[in-house]
């Protein structure tokens, strides 16, 4: 499964709709489960997905904050690199970031201002996601 809130939820949204411990520098947890982490992700492709190919903007915003606070709320697994973790947060914090009202384009360019070591710290994130939560 690729994944990454910047990737995944551009995956699921671009085109289609379809398609707990101390917290690290970010505030989310870092010694979530590998079980609890994956479950995340299959759950965000479930809401995404329930909203259908003509879902309203406003909708997917809504399910793309509802899935990055669940993965802030989870937080990740020990072991992650500070690499990938850096990427985990960026993710988080972009979605954070869109505006309620934000439309399919914003969305589309939430990833467009990471420099380029931003840009390899999500990718070794949504790496670490496809690698660990292998679907």
């Amino acid at each position: 499964m690729k994944h990454a809130l910047i990737a995944a939820s551009l995956v699921l949204v671009a085109g289609t709709a379809v398609g707990c411990g101390d917290g690290g520098s970010g505030g989310a947890p870092s010694d979530a489960s590998e079980k609890e982490f994956c479950a995340n992700f299959e759950s965000i492709a479930k809401d995404i997905t329930a909203l259908g190919a003509d879902a309203k903007p406003a909708d997917i915003v809504k399910a793309l904050k509802d899935a990055g606070t669940k993965l802030e709320d989870t937080g990740t697994p020990k072991g992650i690199s500070d690499d990938e973790r850096k990427g985990f947060e960026l993710e988080v914090q972009k979605i954070g970031e869109l505006p309620d009202d934000a439309s399919t384009e914003d969305v589309s360019n939430l990833a467009e201002d990471l420099s380029k070591d931003e840009q390899a710290q999500v990718q070794a994130f949504d790496d670490y996601v496809s690698k660990t939560c292998q679907q």
